[in-house]
């Protein structure tokens, strides 16, 4: 079998395995609650939560509109320990197709599915594990945290005479010492520049932009996505990102990772499904942030203050 089921890059929780059958041990191992995550039975406890507060709240049982949302994340944790072509993984997708028919027929008992807008999506994808990539015949490998430190901190040195001007790396933002930088009489700004643009020219490394850059628009292609994950009071002083099919994050029991700029990590489902709906498929270009203003729009009230999305118009223009 091509995915195979116990692969070398896999990752085994102590004892969890990395076969099936996956036993999650006595309840007073440490670990048994990460174990629980780390397959389906995590989604299914979550069901259960779900149904009672559907109860007990009387969700849908008045004329005013109810909001529900719950966030299955037993595909996330089986994809960091397994990877996305693991069996594991066929496995969770598997159990939460069945998990959320559960959830939709409960929904049709207590409140009827033809009074109920469900809407599917998801945060983020994930990277295939960089050792099957190999496999597969593309560039792939990993970089840790402390080794991004390190190049940054060896490029200061030889740059400015200092291995001290860089503080530390706390993914994806390299932060510089401000008062060693004061001490040596030189310009931030200039010293993430020249640090960005050598730490770019490192294997694995697939971008590297100053927080200047970030903040003046400087950026094309996917790194362009970068801007929404800055913040201008918390940001560190150069953004760092992995090359597509790398891994980049601390060292520890990880066998793949999400959190970068390429498709394979920002391309997710978005699935409006109500009664006034018609069946389609949209190809244009839509965001989960724009989840937020439409349901506002369907519902006639103001969309939060903080909502940068807009009304996606194949649902709204088919409500009655």
């Amino acid at each position: 079998m091509r995915h195979q089921d116990d692969r070398p890059y896999e990752v085994d929780l102590k004892g969890y395995g990395r076969t099936f059958p996956h036993a999650f041990g006595p309840a007073e191992h440490p670990l048994f609650f990460t174990r629980v995550l780390v397959s389906p039975e995590g989604d299914r406890l979550l069901l259960d939560v779900g149904k009672a507060l559907i109860e007990a709240e009387q969700i849908g049982q008045d004329e005013v509109s109810d909001y529900l949302s719950i966030s299955f994340s037993g595909v996330d944790a089986v994809n960091h320990f397994f990877g996305p072509s693991s069996l594991e993984n066929e496995d969770v997708v598997l159990q939460l197709d069945r998990t959320l028919a559960d959830l939709f027929q409960f929904i049709d008992k207590q409140v009827g599915l033809d009074k109920t807008l469900i809407v599917f999506s998801a945060d983020h994808g994930m990277a295939e594990m960089p050792e099957y990539a190999t496999e597969l015949g593309y560039d792939a490998g990993r970089i840790y945290g402390d080794e991004v430190l390190a190049m940054a901190r060896k490029i200061s040195g030889a740059v400015f005479g200092s291995e001290g001007l860089v503080k530390d790396f706390f993914r994806p933002y390299l932060y510089l010492d401000g008062n060693a930088v004061s001490a040596k009489k030189l310009n931030r700004q200039n010293v993430a520049t020249a640090i960005a643009e050598e730490l770019a020219r490192k294997p694995g490394i697939g971008g590297a932009i100053p927080s200047s850059g970030i903040l003046l628009g400087q950026l094309s292609g996917p790194a362009a996505a970068v801007r929404h994950n800055h913040h201008p009071q918390r940001a560190g002083d150069v953004y760092v990102f992995q090359q597509p099919y790398w891994f980049m994050f601390d060292r520890g029991p990880v066998a793949a990772m999400h959190g970068s700029p390429w498709r394979y990590d920002t391309h997710v489902p978005i699935i409006f499904v109500g009664p006034d709906i018609d069946a389609a498929r949209v190809g244009r270009l839509v965001h989960p942030i724009d989840v937020a203003p439409t349901l506002s729009a369907l519902l006639n009230i103001s969309p939060p203050a903080a909502a940068e999305g807009t009304v996606l118009v194949e649902v709204v223009d088919q409500s009655p």
